[in-house]
């Protein structure tokens, strides 16, 4: 029975065998999409780290962006305050946050990332929507970059157009949304951004398409600049202002879609008729000569980079208003001169082989700098227009219409005009003023410069301070850069004699000293010829006080006192007195053989009546730096050029130049004031140069290549009549000034006719000057024993 028992126990406790399980096919790649999904999860995640991990490695530190200090423009101003020069790489003008006007960052905001403040530097929802409605529109009208990764674009990468270079742009996006504030990004956006037409940021387009501040924009203008991120060029208004109104439209009805304005405000800004004009000054073009030479002084100081990137405020000593007045008082000299004078032919005469060749030449540079309506351009006859009563030129590949009956250039009769056209013959080369386009063709019409050569120059300076108030290099700084003021070197003439004079002052001699006006041959001429100098009216008046030796410009008595006190003396002196060019060491320069420039020469005749101080020019008087740091401010100073009673006994006999000799048209001016006149051989070069014991102006007038003014056109005729026009307004509303130390009789109302002796060198002078090695020669050669009695009588004063 135990073993009936037990068997029944064990059969009572064995358990049935698990029923076998059954996969079914689907749940079997259930499991294993679910093993590849963690696995690509896994994979997913390890290659975007290896990816994020590789293209951040060798980021831009964007933590500098708190301190980003883009290129700024350098500003310079005239001595009120204006506005007249701007230098830049980028014309970016910044402006802080709070200066931005809300639908101005509304506008940008809808045309570029209307969910900004959403998002954390990279927008996936844009770009699914951009994505979206390009399909919708067949073209791309929308952007998925935030304007975050533009800030990212713009300043810390390229424009590349690669996958590494949007994934590095997306990194960086997200980790400067996550450091700097929304305002801040937007601030970098707004400053930075261009907008066409070389302006950078919205302070600098509203300046350059309106004329006004970032914050005075309306709602119409704000979406208009909005509009032109996408393509500055193609949609700036001035460019194309069909497309620019579509890009308007469009960013308003996007703010309308984000709810950032009314339809009906939205409306109103879209028939608002927009005016465009830039903030470009008209006085930048009456002081471009000035401004320019500001600038060179700039970059030999700082060098090209900072000039143009630092954001320096200039303020200069100079005056827009004398400026206006001086370019009106050369250019109508220049008409004077022309009216005594008439049209004086072509440049120069072309066969018809030259013709295309000389076109060729000027394409390359018209590529860079194509025509503009009222340029000037050097241009070449090429025939007659069939059918038509004008003739036709040609400038590089463009064409101009010369007609009988042009609109005349300025101080032209329309007679004069069209006698000029009628005189011209195939291939004769002219300036001509572009005056608009022709209708219906690629022509233009164009009036002919009647006297293109000449030219003037004025400068005009404070004698106590050194401050220049004028630098005028030319009748026009839009037609030619060229600085005749301060680049131009130029035989003085006459205008040079009172260095000799002060060096004799210095010696001794006085106005009343006795000089001889007689015949006289010296050692020095061409091919070892004697050099005999002659008065302008071939007499000669013998014995002469030095006085009136000055006053009426003798030639004859000059080289004699020249001879007498030496030329080392005289060359030591003109340094003294400023003057940098070489003096030849001959005796020509006592007829001003020797080249100068203006502005030199009028700082030397300021040492006159400044009692023998030379003061140091002043053409900046403050720069700062882009945060208002002072890096430069100028104080007035001087050195002694000459003794005090020299610069006295010379203001005397310049004032006696004016009073009584070649200077006396500047009597018209009816106040007290010492100057000189200055002509050269053939009257190449005629100057007047005057003070007040204030001021002094310098006036220059020539040919550009040096042909001849035309007869008897002395500093007297052609220099002297701009010097009165100009002071008549400078010197407007100023107190009459008294030299000091002066005899009363000195302004008496009785005078000697003055004879105009400037030009008397003939052609001894000329030839001496283009032999600068005959020049040296006869430097060297020993000069012959001389009484000094036989130039002067009385060594008083």
């Amino acid at each position: 029975m135990p073993t009936y028992k037990k068997s029944r126990q064990t059969a009572r406790t064995k358990k049935p065998p698990p029923p076998e399980r059954r996969w079914s096919l689907g749940r079997l790649l259930s499991r294993l999409f679910l093993i590849l999904f963690l696995v690509g999860l896994v994979a997913a995640g390890g290659i975007s780290f290896y990816i994020y991990y590789h293209f951040s490695r060798d980021l831009p530190d964007y933590t500098s962006l708190k301190d980003f200090r883009p290129n700024l423009i350098t500003r310079i101003y005239a001595r009120d305050g204006q506005l007249m020069g701007e230098y830049f790489m980028e014309k970016r003008i910044i402006v802080p946050y709070t200066r931005l006007p809300q639908h101005l960052i509304l506008a940008f905001l809808a045309a570029e990332d209307a969910r900004f403040f959403e998002h954390t530097g990279v927008d996936f929802l844009g770009i699914v929507r951009a994505f979206i409605e390009n399909v919708k529109a067949g073209e791309i009208v929308q952007g998925g970059s935030t304007i975050t990764q533009q800030v990212v674009k713009s300043i810390l990468l390229s424009s590349e157009k690669s996958f590494s270079r949007k994934l590095r742009e997306a990194i960086l996006a997200y980790r400067i949304d996550n450091y700097l504030t929304k305002e801040e990004v937007l601030y970098l956006y707004l400053n930075h951004i261009y907008l066409g037409n070389g302006a950078y940021g919205v302070e600098a387009a509203a300046l350059e398409y309106f004329g006004k501040h970032v914050e005075d924009l309306n709602l119409a203008e704000a979406a208009m600049l909005a509009g032109l991120p996408k393509a500055p060029t193609r949609y700036a208004p001035t460019n194309n202002p069909l497309r620019a109104k579509e890009r308007q439209t469009y960013v308003l009805n996007r703010m309308v879609e984000e709810g950032f304005v009314e339809p009906a405000e939205a409306q109103a800004a879209l028939n608002q008729a927009l005016t465009f004009k830039t903030s470009r000054q008209p006085g930048f073009d009456y002081v471009g000569y000035y401004t320019e030479y500001v600038r060179q002084l700039l970059e030999e100081r700082y060098g090209r980079d900072p000039l143009y990137k630092a954001g320096f405020r200039v303020y200069t000593a100079a005056d827009i208003e004398l400026h206006r007045a001086a370019q009106e008082a050369v250019n109508q000299g220049l008409k004077d001169l022309y009216r005594r004078h008439g049209f004086r032919g072509p440049l120069k005469r072309l066969s018809a082989k030259e013709i295309d060749s000389f076109c060729l030449q000027q394409v390359k540079y018209q590529q860079k700098h194509p025509p503009l309506k009222g340029q000037l351009q050097t241009a070449v006859v090429v025939q007659p227009e069939k059918g038509r009563n004008c003739l036709v030129v040609r400038f590089g590949n463009e064409y101009g219409f010369l007609v009988q009956n042009p609109a005349p250039a300025p101080g032209m009769k329309v007679s004069e005009a069209s006698n000029i056209v009628s005189r011209l013959r195939l291939g004769d080369v002219i300036q001509v003023r572009l005056q608009q386009k022709a209708s219906g063709r690629q022509k233009w019409l164009v009036s002919v410069d009647p006297d293109p050569t000449a030219q003037g120059a004025l400068v005009y300076v404070e004698n106590h301070t050194g401050k220049v108030r004028v630098i005028m290099g030319g009748k026009d700084y839009r037609d030619s850069v060229f600085n005749r003021a301060t680049q131009a070197k130029r035989q003085p003439g006459s205008a040079f004699k009172p260095i000799i004079y002060a060096t004799a002052v210095e010696k001794g001699y006085g106005p009343g000293s006795t000089l001889l006006d007689e015949p006289i041959s010296l050692p020095g001429g061409r091919r070892g010829e004697l050099w005999t100098p002659k008065n302008y009216d071939n007499r000669y008046s013998g014995p002469i006080s030095l006085a009136t030796a000055l006053a009426r410009s003798r030639n004859i008595p000059t080289v004699r006192l020249l001879m007498s006190v030496g030329l080392p003396p005289v060359i030591n002196l003109a340094k003294a007195m400023g003057l940098t060019t070489q003096i030849y060491p001959n005796y020509s320069s006592a007829l001003g053989a020797s080249e100068v420039s203006l502005f030199e020469l009028t700082r030397a005749y300021s040492v006159f009546p400044n009692q023998g101080q030379l003061a140091a020019p002043i053409l900046i008087e403050r720069l700062e730096d882009r945060d208002g740091r002072i890096l430069e401010e100028a104080e007035p100073h001087s050195r002694p050029a000459i003794s005090q009673r020299t610069a006295q006994i010379m203001t005397e006999l310049l004032v006696g130049v004016v009073t009584r000799g070649t200077g006396q048209k500047v009597l018209a001016l009816r106040r007290p004031i010492g100057g000189k006149t200055g002509t050269t051989n053939n009257t190449r070069d005629a100057w007047f140069i005057g003070f007040t014991p204030s001021v002094t102006a310098g006036v220059w007038v020539g040919m550009d290549d040096e042909r001849s003014l035309g007869a008897k056109e002395t500093g007297s005729q052609a220099a002297a009549p701009i010097f009165i026009r100009f002071m008549q307004e400078a010197l407007k509303n100023q107190p009459l000034e008294e030299f000091p130390s002066l005899p009363a009789t000195l302004f008496a109302s009785g005078r000697d006719r003055g004879v105009d002796d400037e030009a008397s060198n003939d052609e001894a002078e000329e030839e001496e000057y283009d032999n600068p090695d005959e020049e040296a020669q006869a430097a060297v050669r020993p000069r012959p024993a001389i009484n000094p009695n036989f130039f002067k009588k009385d060594l008083g004063e």
